[in-house]
């Protein structure tokens, strides 16, 4: 299953968005960080449509995301 690394930046205090995203169907783990990112999630779905489909639909539609930069992950056999 395809699986994405996602790095969010926030308007503001992030505590509150990382506990929405572990609601959010798809995003398996979500983390406060600290550095230039204030969050990171985990997503995984059935396709990268549907993993595309979480971040720009879901994840983005937070009113408190200001920006997102996506890095999918390459499963290695």
């Amino acid at each position: 299953m395809p699986r994405a690394l996602v790095f969010i930046n926030t308007r503001s205090e992030a505590s509150e968005l990382v506990k929405a995203l572990a609601k959010v169907n798809g995003v398996t783990e979500a983390h406060s960080s600290r550095g230039v990112y204030d969050a990171v999630a985990i997503v995984q779905a059935g396709s990268l449509g549907q993993v595309k489909e979480i971040v720009s639909k879901e994840i983005r539609g937070f009113e408190n995301v200001k920006s997102t930069l996506t890095l999918t992950l390459i499963e290695q056999s």
